[in-house]
């Protein structure tokens, strides 16, 4: 369980997120929602330890944040990677990066690190990919890759920043299809998200951020009226047609 606690941070007299007090159950399929500027991907970089904060807790799995991000971490998609598409990397060389944090420096990667790394990419769809070079993978194959890559740090936590960013709507769907999969074996998902109808068909928890939050269940999920009546004409949500 992740436990946000009294959370405020800001950026010199910007405040960017205000009395957050939050709790994400284990094994859910937690969405975040909220307009452009509204301190979601602050929140995401918050939990990941890529920045600090002053004021609140975090608690993980009931430990201390910095001290559980010491022996554990985040499987994470970030919003956009930007990469070199002539880079001559393959498809499973990226899958080993979400390895590579974890051997000791001066190590190699073994076998069974590459045998991880390809069963990654096996429940993603994309193990047929192993030896292509990166450059030659459409969007939704390299967003499979960035999730298998997260998938092989064996986190029990996926954290997704915006995922459907440059895939058409089978992919999506296609895309949101395996996340549910791996939330039913047990990885608790966390999304960063603008596309309202995908996550009411698979997201079991909501939490709407504008700077402060308010959570709803699933049924409230569904009903963007809700949603505008909490938070204000202020939160444009988009419901993606393609």
């Amino acid at each position: 369980m992740i436990k946000i606690t009294d959370l405020q941070f800001q950026i010199g007299a910007k405040s960017i997120l205000e009395d957050i007090n939050l709790e994400i159950p284990r094994g859910v399929f937690a969405a975040i929602i909220g307009p452009n500027g509204a301190g979601k991907s602050t929140l995401i970089k918050l939990l990941l330890g890529t920045l600090d904060f002053k004021t609140g807790s975090i608690e993980i799995d009931g430990i201390p944040h910095r001290q559980w991000l010491k022996d554990h971490s985040f499987g994470y998609l970030p919003q956009r990677e930007e990469y070199d598409r002539f880079f001559p990397a393959t498809a499973l060389d990226i899958a080993l990066m979400g390895i590579a944090g974890n051997v000791p420096f001066g190590k190699r990667l073994s076998s069974a690190h590459k045998a991880d790394a390809l069963d990654a990419m096996r429940m993603c769809g994309i193990e047929s990919k192993a030896s292509d070079l990166i450059g030659n993978l459409s969007g939704g194959e390299f967003q499979r890759l960035l999730l298998a890559r997260a998938i092989v740090t064996k986190s029990d936590y996926l954290i997704l920043d915006e995922p459907e960013a440059g895939i058409d709507r089978p992919g999506v769907t296609s895309f949101f299809k395996l996340l549910k999969q791996l939330n039913e074996q047990g990885k608790t998902i966390i999304t960063v998200s603008h596309d309202l109808h995908t996550l009411s068909e698979y997201c079991s928890f909501l939490i709407c951020l504008n700077r402060r939050l308010h959570c709803h269940n699933k049924t409230e999920l569904v009903n963007a009226e809700i949603i505008h009546k909490t938070f204000g004409e202020g939160v444009r949500l988009i419901d993606k047609d393609y």
